[in-house]
């Protein structure tokens, strides 16, 4: 745990920040994790920001002409849009996950308000912005939603320190960052649901409809389905259908992501490009055994007046106290006598396999090893005896942590420098699975809209020919 939060600190946020996503890409996945490594040095030789590079997924003709249609005239709900595979898009659908999308976005930004300055930043360069009239009906809609009185209003400001030039930019930011969103869910939410319905035509082929089909079951015969389906809205087959087809997405999508593992020549890659930002301060390996003894229940670890009220139900409160010094007193004799034989030279690895009340350690044989940590980083405490003890030394004392003693022995120290990459590896890619996820997805949707049946309706074409939106219509891919 100490090895993988100490890698964590160097490599985080790099890894985060190469797998963001912009607003004006939320329908689109990213690139490999190969050129995300290296986004930086493309841009400085093409001279292009991230902003101005080519969408990764292949357009769609067909999604196009749609566009025009919906945008031009109002359909109704049981109009279909197009023909996936055979299985049709109707204007109900789109317009149902339009909703969906955009409450779920101001749900998110309720609790985390954060999250509206990239759309906001968007918003801005398109040259997006709120009317007037929409500016005074947010204004009238959000002061009587915090108070119908002058009065009430008043107090409210006052409750949350703000004036009412603050309140007016927040409520006008909000909601300027919902006009963006759904500007970009306008764009992008028919692509979206074609490639959804790709996903389930694998799925089906893949022979993920009955087990999908189970997993539901399994959710209505619980009791969070219930509100659950009230909460959607739905009926109770719509909402069936919709939590059976997203099983069937998810695990046809996981197994297409399995199919393309972050590989050892990526993982390397991406360390030999940002080798420099790979650093770690001075740190030590350490093997440590940990001689528990909580007075109170710690998670899972039966604290010791518990362990004595199990097996005394009748204990009288003076009695238990009496028996929670003398418990302790034995579990520091039990530490002192194993820190001795440890000094003395005994195998620290066997001590710790068989004392140790680190569960996960004991049952993986492991010897105590707890990794390399940075010094830096080390419970204060510890740190104060680790830094004076040399490789292959044991503490000089019991050390005291929240759940009772620690006795540790420094195996090795290392000072400031650069990861190696056998030490980093496994990290480099868990934290690439991510990035890699939607770069095999990617890849998979782009070479399957290349060959998928995809077909506008009839009515839709129709629409296109009499509005002379087009001249003339696409109707599938090969």
């Amino acid at each position: 745990m100490n090895k993988q939060i100490a890698v964590s600190l160097a490599i985080l946020s790099l890894v985060s920040l190469q797998a963001c996503k912009k607003p004006d890409s939320d329908t689109a996945t990213t690139g490999d994790t190969t050129a995300a490594a290296n986004k930086d040095e493309k841009n400085k030789d093409t001279g292009k920001t991230a902003d101005a590079q080519q969408k990764p997924v292949m357009d769609l003709p067909q999604v196009a002409d749609a566009m025009k249609v919906i945008k031009s005239k109002p359909l109704g709900d049981e109009v279909v849009i197009c023909y996936v595979e055979g299985q049709p898009i109707t204007m109900a659908t789109y317009r149902r996950q339009l909703k969906t999308n955009l409450q779920k976005f101001q749900d998110t930004m309720t609790m985390d308000p954060g999250i509206a300055k990239p759309y906001v930043a968007e918003a801005r360069r398109r040259g997006l912005a709120l009317t007037a009239d929409e500016k005074a009906k947010l204004l009238e809609a959000a002061k009587i939603a915090r108070g119908n009185t002058p009065g009430k209003f008043k107090e409210f400001l006052k409750s949350g320190n703000m004036t009412e030039a603050e309140f007016e930019k927040l409520i006008f930011e909000e909601a300027l960052a919902s006009k963006m969103f759904r500007t970009l869910q306008e764009e992008g939410l028919l692509d979206s649901l074609v490639d959804h319905e790709l996903f389930l035509a694998e799925a089906r082929a893949r022979g993920f409809a009955t087990k999908a089909f189970n997993n539901y079951m399994e959710l209505k015969n619980s009791e969070v389905y219930p509100r659950a389906l009230k909460q959607s809205g739905l009926s109770p087959e719509l909402y069936r259908d919709d939590i059976v087809n997203n099983f069937m997405v998810i695990m046809v999508q996981d197994k297409i992501v399995s199919e393309s593992p972050v590989t050892d020549d990526v993982a390397k890659k991406f360390y030999e490009a940002n080798k420099d930002k790979l650093k770690h301060g001075e740190r030590v390996r350490l093997s440590q055994i940990i001689i528990a003894a909580p007075e109170e229940n710690i998670g899972s670890l039966e604290g010791i007046k518990s362990q004595i009220v199990r097996l005394k139900p009748n204990i009288s409160p003076t009695e238990l106290d009496e028996a929670i010094k003398a418990k302790k007193v034995e579990i520091e004799h039990k530490a002192q006598d194993i820190l001795k034989r440890a000094q003395k030279g005994e195998d620290f690895a066997l001590l710790a396999n068989e004392n140790t009340d680190d569960v996960q350690a004991r049952a993986a044989k492991s010897g105590g090893d707890a990794g390399f940590v940075e010094t830096a980083m080390l419970n204060p405490q510890v740190k104060s005896v680790v830094e004076k003890l040399q490789a292959g030394q044991v503490a000089p004392a019991l050390i005291p942590i929240e759940i009772g003693h620690v006795i540790v022995k420094v195996t090795e120290r290392q000072p400031a420098g650069t990861f190696a990459y056998a030490d980093i590896k496994d990290f480099i890619k868990q934290k690439l699975q991510e990035p890699n996820a939607k770069a095999s997805l990617e890849r998979w949707v782009n070479a399957r809209r290349k060959t998928a049946k995809i077909e506008l309706s009839q009515s839709v074409r129709s629409e296109l020919k009499d509005s002379n939106l087009v001249k003339s219509t696409s109707t599938a891919v090969h």
